[in-house]
């Protein structure tokens, strides 16, 4: 393969941490009387908002886009996902994929070629990601 004809990409992601009440019963462990995983300040998560371009989408600054300008996006997300339980913040059944769904719904329309947001619960080591298909 000819390293010539390769496309390449940049992937660019935006973080931010913060913590969540997801809300939801746990079946399994409640079958088994075990206690909830969730502590009382909430679950510890971090959102990862990745969009991708090719390096003829440079533009004469050196960049696709301005990740300043996204800010506002991805902060207002954040901001939603950790105003309160979920069960009171959405009108689905919030679990991480349901999220993560809504998030990337949410941020396509203010993220070019957005490819993915993950929620990443750093409290039980569990992430979520909603990709883009191809």
């Amino acid at each position: 393969m000819n390293v010539d004809t390769l496309v390449r990409m940049f992937s660019i992601e935006i973080r931010r941490t913060f913590a969540v009440r997801q809300g939801l019963p746990a079946p399994v462990r409640d079958a088994k009387n075990l206690p909830p995983l969730m502590p009382a300040e909430g679950f510890r998560v971090t959102m990862r908002v990745a969009f991708s371009f090719e390096d003829d989408q440079l533009g004469e600054r050196g960049w696709f886009v301005d990740t300043d300008a996204l800010d506002e996006s991805v902060d207002r997300c954040a901001e939603q996902l950790a105003s309160g339980a979920w069960p009171e913040i959405f009108d689905f059944r919030p679990s991480f994929e349901n999220v993560a769904k809504w998030a990337f719904t949410e941020l396509a329309s203010s993220i070019p070629q957005l490819t993915y947001v993950e929620l990443d619960n750093e409290t039980i080591g569990v992430a979520t990601r909603y990709v883009r298909s191809q």
